[in-house]
C-alpha cells in the first residue's frame, strides 16, 4: 500500500448499478470523491452507501465541468495526488498503485494505455488519429491520449487552465501537460470488454478544440525570437 495522500475523483451520470461496486475497492487506495454530474437515478445515494464521498452538480454539465470540479476539491483540500477513474467499471482500482508509484518515482501526469487488441477497427483507428493528432499539437510523446484512468501531481495542477466541460477536457489535460512540460509516463492497464464510447465525430471535435486552444499569443513569439537569436548569434 502506497502512502500518497490521493483523491480518486470519479465523474458519474446515472451509473447506480455500477458505482458501489466501484467506489468500494477503490476506497482501498484513497480517498473517493464521486462528482454525481445530475443524475435522475439513485447513483448519488449508491456512491454515499460505499463510502465515497458526494458533490452533485444541480444540473448535467459535462465530464470537463465534472473533471474541474473534483480537481478544485483537491487543491482546496491539500491532497498530494489525483486519480480520475470511471465509474462504469471499465477502471479497475486495484491498478491504482501503478499510477501511485509513478507519481511518486517524480512524474506528474501518468497516463493508462489500454490494450486496444479486442476493439472494433474504426475506434482503433481513430484513437490513432486523434493520439497522433494530440501529441502533435501538445508537444506530448503518449500512448492512449483518449485514455480516462489518469493521475495528476496536485502541485502541477496549480498550472492547468482548463476551460472544456465536456469530453474535450481529455486531450485538454494532454495539452496543458505538453504546455507546462510536465514530465509525462504511460502506465499499462487492463483494459475490459469494449463498451461504446466516444465516436469518431467526438475525436474531430476534440482535435478541432485543441487548434483553438493552440492560438498563438505574444508569449510564444518571445520565445521563438529568442530561439532565432540563439542560433543566429
Amino acid at each position: 500500500m502506497i502512502a500518497m495522500n490521493a483523491l480518486l475523483v470519479m465523474p458519474a451520470y446515472n451509473e447506480e448499478r455500477t458505482i458501489g461496486a466501484v467506489v468500494r475497492k477503490a476506497r482501498r487506495y484513497g480517498t473517493v470523491l464521486v462528482i454525481n454530474d445530475a443524475s435522475s437515478d439513485q447513483t448519488a445515494r449508491e456512491a454515499r452507501r460505499a463510502g465515497a464521498t458526494v458533490v452533485s452538480h444541480s444540473r448535467n454539465k459535462g465530464l470537463g465541468a465534472a473533471l474541474q470540479t473534483g480537481f478544485s476539491y483537491a487543491l482546496k483540500h491539500g491532497y498530494g495526488a489525483v486519480i480520475t477513474i470511471d465509474s462504469d467499471g471499465q477502471h479497475d482500482p486495484d491498478e491504482i498503485p501503478k499510477f501511485l508509484r509513478k507519481i511518486e518515482e517524480g512524474y506528474d501526469f501518468v497516463l493508462g494505455q489500454r490494450d486496444l487488441t479486442n476493439y472494433p477497427f474504426i475506434k482503433k483507428f481513430g484513437n490513432f488519429f486523434l493520439e497522433l493528432a494530440t501529441n502533435f499539437v501538445s508537444g506530448t510523446r503518449l500512448k492512449d491520449t483518449e485514455s480516462g484512468y489518469r493521475a495528476l501531481r496536485t502541485e502541477a495542477l496549480k498550472k492547468f487552465l482548463l476551460s472544456a466541460e465536456r469530453y474535450e477536457v481529455a486531450v485538454e489535460i494532454v495539452y496543458e501537460a505538453g504546455r507546462n512540460k510536465l514530465r509525462c509516463a504511460n502506465v499499462p492497464v487492463r483494459s475490459s470488454v469494449y463498451v461504446k464510447g466516444v465516436g469518431v465525430m467526438d475525436g474531430i471535435k476534440n482535435f478541432r478544440y485543441l487548434l483553438r486552444r493552440r492560438k498563438r499569443n505574444w508569449r510564444m513569439y518571445l520565445e521563438d525570437l529568442r530561439t532565432v537569436l540563439k542560433k543566429n548569434i
